[in-house]
């Protein structure tokens, strides 16, 4: 009955019984709204590309601009995730591949790799980059090209894809308990394919995420990771 009611609430003249419309629509143009994240693949914006407005409007390898926000008034934002944001996934090889790997931003591919190369070797783990000389004095000096091309597939174009005759879970698909940032790290850092690759791209779930709070709680181990509900006082 209590269904009946909700349909019979929803059809017809309107929900308010009385022949009016109880919802109220926006009518602006298509250019007042703004693509704040395509929820496409997860931490890609994130973890290479700046939020910072006071870099340069974002260009490609050529020096052109890439989706500048001049043409909207209402999206004049410009930093570098605002122009992907703005641009569709088809394009986006062609405009992102420059600026995430070798882009001015800190948290470039090859900056991650320049900086970070020495630490990772450290620990034992094999990173997928090449340094050309020893030690590198920049990111000229970094070879990324297998990380480029084991990591670039999954990433973009930025849309999460699904192939029904795989092995489920991201980068095929997306469950819930993926851990998404734990295997992009290990697809964009560590040498995971190829001959002899010592890694794969789980090699970092439970690495990086530690297994215990401060008060030495174990963490939860399965979505959606909440601990009990607190007793009332």
């Amino acid at each position: 009955m209590g269904v009946a009611a909700v349909l019979a609430g929803c059809g017809g003249g309107g929900g308010g019984g009385d022949g009016t419309d109880p919802f109220s629509f926006r009518s602006d143009a298509s250019n007042r709204y703004v693509r704040i994240d395509r929820m496409g693949e997860p931490a890609l914006a994130t973890a290479l590309l700046s939020s910072s407005v006071d870099k340069p409007t974002p260009v490609d390898e050529n020096g052109k601009p890439v989706n500048p926000g001049s043409g909207n008034p209402f999206n004049s934002f410009n930093d570098q995730r605002d122009a992907l944001n703005r641009g569709d996934p088809v394009n986006d090889v062609r405009d992102f591949s420059f600026i995430l790997t070798v882009g001015p931003q800190v948290n470039s591919l090859a900056n991650y790799h320049y900086k970070l190369g020495p630490q990772l070797r450290f620990v034992g783990l094999t990173p997928c980059s090449t340094e050309t000389a020893s030690p590198p004095s920049g990111i000229s000096q970094i070879d990324i090209s297998a990380c480029v091309a084991q990591a670039g597939p999954i990433v973009l174009p930025d849309v999460i894809t699904y192939d029904a005759n795989a092995t489920a879970g991201w980068p095929n698909g997306r469950g819930f308990d993926d851990p998404v940032v734990d295997r992009l790290l290990a697809a964009s850092l560590l040498k995971i394919s190829g001959p002899g690759a010592p890694h794969n791209i789980d090699t970092l779930v439970g690495i990086i995420n530690p297994a215990k709070d401060d008060s030495g709680t174990p963490s939860p181990a399965t979505f959606p990771y909440l601990r009990p509900m607190q007793p009332p006082p």
